[in-house]
């Protein structure tokens, strides 16, 4: 079975991703018991990627949806810690209630961390932004810095493959890879949407962080680890919408 969403099928999917995201982020608020949504955004299939695909005896579909952030710093291929944004750092997680100084320890030799409970937050995304550009404008100058190295040395094989990996990369950025980006956290929503107001560009939704500690630069960071909102049920009733096919 091939699953072919059309536009419309993916305006629904938008819709029924920021309908249960709406429930989680701001349940028992005015704006959900008026039935309205929190925010309206349309995604595609780089978004939200089909989990479980179509059976004449199921109950529908899984979609799960698909984020990242830009990391700390990228490795020679361009590729970065996307669970661990520029972002989360320690300024950050003490506003978020992580009080780091009760994490330090003194051993024999050297002060270790011991790893603190994880908190639930509410993380913002950001749909087809700066963050978006950014990752697309990472990938391109990989590309064009494994380009030049292939032109000074035409025969060497590693550098070959560094860059035949960069074009793949710089491709997935361009037409398949998630623009959906983690941007900020906070405790409270409605604090976030009075910051984020665009409700056609911005979703808030909860989310699970957890703190690091790197022992090489010294500093603490933190890291999402998972989205309270990781996989949207699509009842069979409405699997029709997707314009689903299927293939024996």
């Amino acid at each position: 079975m091939k699953a072919i969403l059309s536009s419309r099928g993916l305006f629904i999917i938008g819709f029924l991703l920021l309908l249960a995201s709406n429930i989680v982020v701001l349940s028992g608020a005015a704006s959900n018991r008026s039935g309205e949504p929190e925010s309206l955004i349309i995604l595609s299939e780089r978004e939200l990627q089909l989990k479980t695909q179509l059976h004449k005896d199921n109950s529908g579909l899984v979609l799960k949806l698909n984020w990242r952030s830009l990391g700390k710093a990228a490795d020679k291929h361009g590729y970065t810690n996307w669970r661990a944004p520029t972002w989360l750092n320690a300024d950050k997680m003490k506003k978020l209630g992580f009080n780091l100084s009760t994490y330090q320890k003194s051993g024999p030799q050297h002060i270790y961390y011991k790893h603190p409970i994880p908190k639930e937050v509410f993380i913002v995304l950001e749909h087809d932004g700066a963050p978006y550009s950014q990752a697309l404008m990472r990938a391109e100058k990989t590309l064009n810095r494994t380009e030049r190295l292939v032109k000074l040395e035409p025969h060497d094989e590693k550098l070959l493959a560094d860059n035949k990996r960069a074009k793949k990369r710089f491709k997935r950025e361009r037409i398949s890879e998630t623009r959906l980006f983690a941007i900020d956290a906070g405790l409270d929503p409605t604090e976030l949407r009075n910051i984020y107001a665009d409700q056609s560009r911005f979703l808030i939704t909860k989310g699970l962080v957890k703190a690091r500690y790197d022992y090489k630069k010294e500093n603490l960071f933190g890291y999402i680890a998972r989205l309270s909102v990781a996989h949207i049920h699509v009842p069979l009733n409405t699997t029709a919408q997707f314009n689903c096919r299927h293939k024996g």
